[in-house]
């Protein structure tokens, strides 16, 4: 990771201030494809102009898939996690809510699949990674605002850095949603810096004192900076008992700033629960949405 180093230091100045996670985005009017029926829930893709103006042009619009299912009253926006691109993963994990209640509409992350710039997620900067993040929040809450007059209840979630983003969306959405935070924690500094997957960071390509400079533009995004969402009874944390990447005191550290919230531990590994503990992960997403 960040093989072509920090990227464009305009962007990492400008755009690495929590001011920007706060600021309230630009109302959306997605453009729907033709539906596809599988039973009785409706597949349909679409996009929208990403209210982040700042992207690239190849990644400015943003895709995104919706499973409904008619009468549903209660609706899911599920964020990806690090490099997971189109929407099978999450439809496989995620999909049997749509016949349990609750729709779902997969984003797909900027950099991502359909709005790759270069070779993808392999290929992007720190500055990029800093857009992406900023990107995701923003266009989560828009998409939020959009379909919050179609249901009586809405929740946002994520599984890692989908997840972390999830938390910071519900965290600054001026409505009272409910989250789930799956296999996530307080900041991703400590990801990048000490769990394994710092291994895969080429820390020789970003220089001296790169450990200290990831950790300070990531802890920016540090969810205890950022007031508990409106409705933080509604919110409940996840983290898996044998995670290698997600430390236990970061899962611990989030659940301890949104007093109220739900805390659930699953007996898996970080890529394991995927396969393993797929009902458990969808419980927690019911949970918090029937605490609304």
């Amino acid at each position: 990771m960040f093989s072509r180093g920090w990227g464009d230091e305009a962007v990492l100045t400008e755009f690495s201030r929590r001011s920007h996670y706060v600021t309230a985005p630009a109302p959306i009017l997605p453009e729907w494809r033709p539906t596809q029926n599988q039973g009785k829930v409706t597949r349909r893709d679409g996009q929208f102009r990403s209210p982040l103006a700042v992207l690239p042009p190849a990644v400015a619009n943003v895709h995104l898939r919706a499973l409904t299912r008619p009468g549903n009253q209660a609706a899911c926006v599920m964020l990806a996690a690090s490099r997971d691109e189109g929407y099978a993963i999450r439809e496989r994990v995620f999909g049997p809510l749509a016949t349990r209640g609750i729709d779902l509409y997969f984003l797909e992350n900027p950099y991502y699949g359909e709005r790759r710039a270069g070779r993808g997620p392999s290929d992007m900067t720190v500055a990029d990674h800093g857009l992406m993040a900023l990107g995701m929040v923003q266009e989560a809450r828009a998409l939020l605002e959009y379909l919050q007059p179609g249901y009586l209840k809405l929740v946002v979630a994520g599984y890692s850095m989908g997840g972390h983003m999830a938390a910071i969306t519900a965290a600054v959405t001026p409505q009272p949603i409910a989250c789930a935070a799956l296999a996530t924690g307080a900041s991703a500094g400590a990801i990048y810096t000490r769990g394994l997957l710092s291994r895969s960071v080429d820390f020789a390509t970003l220089g001296a004192s790169a450990h200290q400079r990831l950790r300070q533009l990531f802890d920016v995004a540090d969810i205890t900076n950022f007031r508990p969402p409106l409705r933080v009874n509604a919110a409940v944390v996840s983290g898996c008992t044998e995670d290698g990447y997600v430390l236990p005191s970061e899962t611990e550290r989030l659940h301890a700033h949104w007093k109220g919230s739900s805390l659930q531990w699953i007996r898996a590994g970080h890529f394991s629960a995927l396969m393993t503990q797929r009902q458990a992960l969808r419980e927690c997403i019911e949970e918090a949405i029937s605490r609304l």
